[in-house]
């Protein structure tokens, strides 16, 4: 018998059955994975469901929010309806000076929004002099 093989009460053995059954016991001795035979075993079934395995459970994003002033995706917790309207918090900014600006404090001309001193400015009537 070869290095290969193994031998034991007489009977031949391939050298990783014969250590996995006759060899030293222990973590990391003994048998390896060349002697296992997927074949003969049942997969095992797990308990987790795997939920995005059908078009069924897919999650899709659709009819999404644009930001009026940066046209990006807009998410719920970032959202700011002002005159009707939706933005990023962060994009809720005068269009003349670049003022974060609170909800009440906008106006509104020709689409844009302006904080009311730059509104006053530009749009103002203004009396003569």
């Amino acid at each position: 018998i070869n290095a290969e093989y193994g031998e034991h009460d007489d009977k031949p053995w391939c050298k990783n059955c014969y250590g996995k059954r006759f060899g030293p016991k222990g973590v990391g001795i003994g048998a390896t994975a060349g002697c296992l035979d997927a074949a003969d075993e049942t997969p095992a079934q797990s308990k987790f469901k795997n939920t995005h395995t059908s078009a069924k459970t897919k999650v899709v994003i659709s009819n999404q929010e644009k930001c009026v002033r940066c046209e990006k995706t807009v998410y719920f917790a970032e959202r700011m309806v002002v005159l009707n309207k939706i933005f990023h918090k962060t994009c809720v900014k005068c269009k003349k000076c670049n003022k974060t600006m609170e909800p009440g404090s906008v106006t509104e001309h020709d689409d844009e929004i302006y904080c009311k001193n730059c509104y006053g400015k530009e749009f103002a009537p203004h009396g003569k002099h």
